[in-house]
């Protein structure tokens, strides 16, 4: 009987201190979560998704790198008195060309059409036709320094006649009288550069420097 008097005793202890957890354990702290509404939760556009703030150095886009394939050039032709004025130019780039002379065959196969004005008296004549070209609105030209052309004004050279043509009645149209065609000599005791494995850049800048040697073509060739 004492027994169970005692066992009740504890049972109701027990269930006490439960219902008085607040009272019997004051520092215990009860993290109340917040209570959900689902008829507030409502799905972005991607409008609105486009218009949150973006953290930095968050990459947004994917970015798609284009690796440049190499090609192999040909500039020429250059006269023995020019081709070192050439090689000079490539070397201050950089770059090794490898020099190669022309063969009576190569000369056969390949003709290059030139438009230019013959040469006139002196230099000082030659600049004041220059000068007289550009107020005609003619831009691509150059005085020649080469002993043979010397003080010939040069317009450009090309493999195909009738870009040639074409250049020729342009000028015409614009007033200049005194242009010619013919073919470029391009003979024995001629040279080509040949450049290998160019970059984009790279043919840039020789396409700058080729603006000082319109006599020269430069063309993309096979790769050996």
């Amino acid at each position: 009987m004492r027994r169970l008097i005692w066992l009740l005793l504890i049972v109701n202890l027990a269930l006490f201190a439960y219902f008085n957890m607040d009272y019997v354990l004051p520092n215990t702290q009860v993290v109340k979560l917040p209570e959900l509404n689902p008829e507030k939760i409502s799905l972005l556009t991607q409008q609105q998704l486009d218009l949150l703030p973006k953290k930095a150095g968050v990459m947004t886009e994917p970015i798609t790198m284009i690796a440049s394939t190499p090609s192999c050039y040909e500039w020429g032709v250059f006269s023995p008195t020019r081709i070192a004025a050439a090689q000079t130019g490539a070397a201050k780039l950089m770059l090794k060309p490898t020099t190669k002379e022309q063969t009576d065959q190569d000369a056969q196969i390949r003709k290059l059409f030139w438009i230019y004005i013959p040469p006139v008296k002196s230099a000082q004549n030659a600049q004041a036709k220059a000068a007289q070209l550009q107020a005609l609105g003619v831009q691509d030209l150059f005085v020649m320094q080469e002993p043979k052309w010397r003080n010939a004004i040069s317009f450009g050279v090309f493999e195909d006649e009738k870009l040639a043509i074409k250049l020729m009645d342009e000028l015409k149209a614009k007033g200049v009288s005194d242009v010619v065609k013919t073919l470029r000599d391009q003979g024995k005791g001629h040279f080509n550069l040949l450049f290998k494995h160019l970059e984009e850049p790279q043919v840039a800048e020789i396409k700058k420097l080729k603006l000082d040697f319109p006599e020269a073509d430069l063309k993309q060739v096979t790769c050996n």
